[in-house]
């Protein structure tokens, strides 16, 4: 019977899953270079590279004489990664590096020579204050390695998918992402390739949806 593995029927309109037609992989096959991925503050040229969102199901085992039983806990988004590209001059004030950076210290993270030793009291907070941090502060708070502040400082990002005719094909949003990990490439004389950035992101979840439109 067709659309029927066993007894199972498949494609219902339950089950939210579209019918694959085998000539369709002949002449419209997704390929890799076809995305741009959004995020706030880095331009979407810069992103050369960006990992798309995968889950993973935990299991518990149960022993049953000399067999093992598995079932379902809970779903767990795993994390994600993109590399950035960098640029030294141009119209760019600053710097790509800068720019990650300003994400962790703008809203998370404050250097260890920003605490001042004062004599006979220890260690204490600097007390006096830069304009531009009581500014930055009484709009986002005060910086801490909160989820708030690292969702905050990351900003949104999706992964856009297109068609060859720049079209949007299907879009991943990220919900809740955080960057854990920030990797600069190392420098080489023997070496002339381009140096860049790696990002590890972490999140609760992603949602994937068709999508239509120019992009």
């Amino acid at each position: 019977m067709a659309g029927t593995l066993g007894n199972i029927p498949k494609y219902t309109v339950f089950d939210g899953q579209s019918q694959l037609f085998r000539n369709d992989l002949e002449v419209y096959a997704q390929q890799k270079f076809r995305f741009v991925a959004l995020i706030d503050n880095i331009p979407a040229f810069y992103i050369s590279r960006i990992d798309r969102p995968s889950y993973t199901v935990s299991t518990v085992e149960h022993i049953l004489l000399d067999h093992i039983v598995r079932y379902p806990v809970r779903v767990k988004w795993d994390q994600i990664s993109f590399t950035i590209r960098e640029i030294f001059d141009g119209q760019t004030v600053g710097s790509v590096g800068g720019n990650v950076m300003a994400k962790l210290l703008a809203h998370s993270y404050y250097y260890p020579d920003d605490v001042d030793v004062a004599e006979g009291f220890g260690s204490v907070l600097s007390t006096i204050a830069s304009p531009l941090d009581a500014v930055r502060d009484s709009t986002f708070g005060t910086r801490n390695l909160t989820k708030e502040n690292l969702t905050r400082a990351l900003g949104n990002l999706k992964i856009v998918a297109l068609k060859p005719d720049g079209t949007t094909f299907e879009t991943w949003t990220i919900y809740n992402g955080m960057i854990t990990s920030v990797k600069f490439s190392d420098n080489s004389y023997s070496e002339e390739g381009l140096t860049d950035i790696n990002i590890t992101v972490q999140y609760d979840w992603a949602k994937l949806e068709l999508g239509q439109g120019l992009f």
